[in-house]
Parts: structure tokens; C-alpha cells; sequence
């Protein structure tokens, strides 16, 4: 799925929304657009793509010969690992972060296109890094790559940025510096050993029925490591100033939502794609907002939980520091990009605890080994009340928001626990509209059947 400043989206992972996102190309080719459309894209309005997950028939990740378990436990550990990409302190070398996760992680894609003529490229969608970039030509060092990379020189509307330009000056994201022929270059490194070395450059993106001009993104002419065919790069979808994000936010009001349809357990559900809405968005009526809160960690959405109910009993989320106090504003990432929502131990434990002591049933054990309270499905009917209380907003979970299917008779709880941010993960957050208003800094949620939009 929500790369973290690096600490909230690749805390990316971005969400959306906060998000990490890692570019698939999954399939390119030529469909020429004219440069006077792009210079006809009118500000305002809405406009919608398709939020496809990796495990999807359409997503070039697809193994037809794994289970349904195997690409669940697949995504569980994903989870696990991206929550350590959160930490209290994304910023290495002053101004330079370095992620701290291998770049493949992310849960949903989404189809783009670069250039004129374009090549479409399909890209995970994850709230949790800033700079997009793809593998191009020429390439001084390249992974092994299926299909043909972007070439710059054959796109008429590509322009590399200069060194002493403000957007060069304004990335804080990743490491830049200025080339020989005085350009703004880029340097992304991963903690697995990956990186992405190229020029900072702005180029025409189509996405959704959109075409925009002018929008930044790193052309990597040497880039390796741990990186999938199937795949060209990485495409931020976080809250900094050169995520993909922000820049469509230039054209249209600065709101998006998505809406998450449930983890793919049907062949139905595998072929079917959730929702991202860029521009107005209107929930209606019954809608809970909580703030966003301001962080130096532009990249990532981060809110304020204070509590979590398990049917009478009330959990309070305190201080890691002071038990007594109780815990800091944006205490929590909300991550499109990883399953599980992961809590601070002691919270985790007496949610698990709590949940335990209320249904009063007969525990089971994951076939998977990858979480701890789980049950056989069939017996859980008299779900407790699950509520989890941010700032102003007090969204109640249904049992598919908390609870997992891990085979074909158990289920469970999907929630692990972590030492750095908590995440709000996609499972809670499937079958709600969830929409970012960055001009009122607020979070919203609706329940939703996501599958009928």
C-alpha cells in the first residue's frame, strides 16, 4: 500500500494522503498528446483515478499461483517493516533524509503517463515520499528493467531544472546538489542499499483525465539495488512541495480523498479498484473530522489519537516518556501504504487484552504466524464496540476494520505494535471515505460502500 520525511509517508509510504510510492512500469507506450492540451488545464473542478492494490489481476505484481494467505502473510510483513520507517527523527546529514525501508513496499498503484509523446507508467500510490522519479535514458547505471525506459531526449515538453532555481533550493526531502552543467541533480538513497541518482526536471504527467504541464519530478540516469523489473521508480503522493500531491493541489482546490475497497479476498474484489478524488469533494452529511496537525516532517498526515474503546473500557494513549502526561498532538500517521494499523505496545496490548475479555472466546493460532489474538471466524458474531477516538472525531470500526481473515476459518486482529509512529492503516481505514483538506488542515472520514463508487 500510505515514505516517511522520510518518517511519516515513506511514513510511505500516502499517503497517500500520505504515501510511499514505488513506480511500476508496467506497461508503456506511445499515445501522443499535443502540448496546447496541456496548456488548456483549467484550475478547479474534481477529477478521479483508479487506486489499483498490488494484489490485484491488474497490478503487474499479480502471482496468480500464490493464495490468498500467501499474499496476505506477504502483506503483513510489509506492514511490519514499514512502520520502521517512521521515526521520531527523519532527518540524516542536516537537510538530507534517507529512507529506512526497501523501496517496494507499497500496497496501491496507480496508472500515470510522462511526456510528449508519453509513456504511461503505473506507480504505487503511498502518502509517504515527496519526489517522484522514474528510470530514464540514457542510463549509466541501471537495474534490469522490462520494456523501454523514458527517454528525455524524445520528449518535447522535458526541461531539467536549474541548480539555483527556488524548486531545486526547496527540496528537503532527498539530497541535491548542482551537476556540472550547473542543472539541479538529486540523490535518493534507501537503507536496503538502493538509490536513484539523476536530474531534478518538470515534464507533462497525464493522470486521470488530466493533463498538467511543468510538473518536477527526478529523472534517474543511475539508479540500483533492490528494485523489481516490472518497475521504473518511485512517485510521491506526500504533503511536501514537490510531491506529485501538492502539485496537482496547484491546479485544482487542495483536497483529495480516497475511499479503500476491502483487501482482495474474491476473484470480484481483485479485479475491481479503489477510488483517489483530487480537487472539491463533497461527503455530505454524518462526516468526522479531526485536525491535521503541522509538523516539520512536511511529507507525512499526521493527527491526534487520544484514546481507543473496546466496548466500556476506554484506553488512553499517553506520553512514551511520562505515563502521567498525556501523548503529544499528531501522535499518529495515517498511511495508505501499510495493512495493519500499528499501536505503541502497551496500547496494543490492552486493546488486545480488552478485546479478548469480550467476546470470551476460544483463541486460535495464526497459520501464518504473523499475528497474535485470532479466532475462528464463525464464532465471532457479538463484535464489542471498537472506537477510535482522535481529536474531535470518533470513528467506530466494523469487524472488517479490525479484524483480518487470514484463512479460510480464522481471523485476526489487525492491528501490531511498533516502537516508533503509530499508523492508521488501510484495513481500518477500508469502506470510509477518508479526505485531506489541506486549506482547513483537516482530516475527514464517512463510512462508504467503496465497491459501488
Amino acid at each position: 500500500m500510505l515514505q516517511v520525511k522520510h518518517q511519516l509517508f515513506t511514513q510511505k509510504v500516502m499517503a497517500f494522503p500520505p504515501f510511499l510510492l514505488v513506480i511500476t512500469l508496467a506497461t508503456l507506450y506511445t499515445a501522443g498528446f499535443s502540448p496546447a492540451t496541456a496548456s488548456r488545464v483549467e484550475s478547479g473542478g474534481t477529477f478521479s483515478i483508479d487506486l489499483i492494490h498490488r494484489d490485484s489481476i491488474k497490478s503487474p505484481f499479480y502471482d496468480g499461483s500464490m493464495t490468498f494467505s500467501q499474499r496476505l502473510v506477504h502483506a503483513l510483513q510489509r506492514s511490519f517493516i514499514n512502520a520502521k520507517r517512521y521515526k521520531a527523527n527523519g532527518h540524516l546529514n542536516g537537510s538530507t533524509y534517507q529512507t529506512r525501508i526497501m523501496p517496494d513496499h507499497g500496497e496501491f498503484l496507480v496508472n500515470l503517463s510522462f511526456g510528449n509523446p508519453s509513456h504511461n507508467v503505473m506507480a504505487i500510490a503511498d502518502t509517504g515520499s515527496d519526489l517522484a522519479w522514474i528510470q530514464c535514458k540514457p542510463c549509466i547505471k541501471c537495474y534490469k528493467h522490462k520494456g523501454p525506459l523514458f527517454d528525455p531526449k524524445k520528449s518535447s515538453t522535458y526541461r531539467p531544472i536549474g541548480c539555483k532555481s527556488p524548486t531545486c533550493m526547496s527540496i528537503d526531502t532527498v539530497d541535491t546538489s548542482c551537476s556540472s552543467t550547473k542543472t539541479c541533480e538529486f540523490y535518493e538513497s534507501y537503507a536496503d542499499g538502493s538509490f536513484s541518482n539523476g536530474s531534478v526536471s518538470t515534464e507533462t504527467i497525464g493522470i486521470g483525465d488530466r493533463v498538467l504541464p511543468d510538473m518536477v519530478f527526478g529523472c534517474g540516469f543511475s539508479n540500483d539495488g533492490v528494485f523489481r523489473p516490472t518497475w521504473g521508480g518511485i512517485i510521491g503522493l506526500g504533503g511536501g512541495k514537490v510531491s506529485l500531491v501538492s502539485q496537482i493541489l496547484s491546479f485544482v482546490p487542495r483536497r483529495f480523498s480516497y475511499c479503500l475497497i476491502p483487501f482482495p479476498l474474491t476473484n470480484d474484489l481483485l479485479n475491481k479498484s479503489s477510488k483517489m478524488t483530487f480537487g472539491d469533494i463533497d461527503f455530505g452529511p454524518n462526516v468526522l473530522s479531526t485536525p491535521l496537525v503541522d509538523n516539520s516532517q512536511t511529507t507525512f498526515y499526521f493527527v491526534t489519537l487520544e484514546a481507543i474503546s473496546v466496548g466500556n473500557r476506554r484506553i488512553k494513549i499517553h506520553d512514551n516518556s511520562n505515563s502521567s502526561k498525556p501523548s503529544p498532538k499528531g501522535n499518529m500517521i495515517v498511511d495508505s501504504g501499510t495493512t495493519l494499523t500499528m499501536l505503541p505496545h502497551r496500547v496494543y496490548k490492552n486493546v488486545e487484552m480488552a478485546i479478548k475479555e469480550s467476546l470470551n472466546l476460544r483463541t486460535m493460532k495464526d497459520p501464518q504466524k504473523q499475528l497474535n489474538l485470532c479466532y475462528r471466524g464463525t464464532k465471532v458474531k457479538d463484535m464489542p464496540k471498537v472506537i477510535m477516538h482522535f481529536e474531535g472525531a470518533d470513528l467506530e470500526l466494523t469487524r472488517d476494520n479490525v479484524f483480518v481473515t487470514v484463512s479460510k476459518h480464522i481471523i485476526c486482529l489487525a492491528m501490531g505494535t511498533t516502537t516508533d509512529l503509530p499508523i492508521l492503516g488501510n484495513l481500518a481505514q477500508m469502506n470510509f471515505k477518508v479526505g485531506f483538506d489541506l486549506e482547513k488542515k483537516m482530516v475527514s472520514f464517512k463510512p462508504t460502500d467503496c465497491e459501488k463508487l
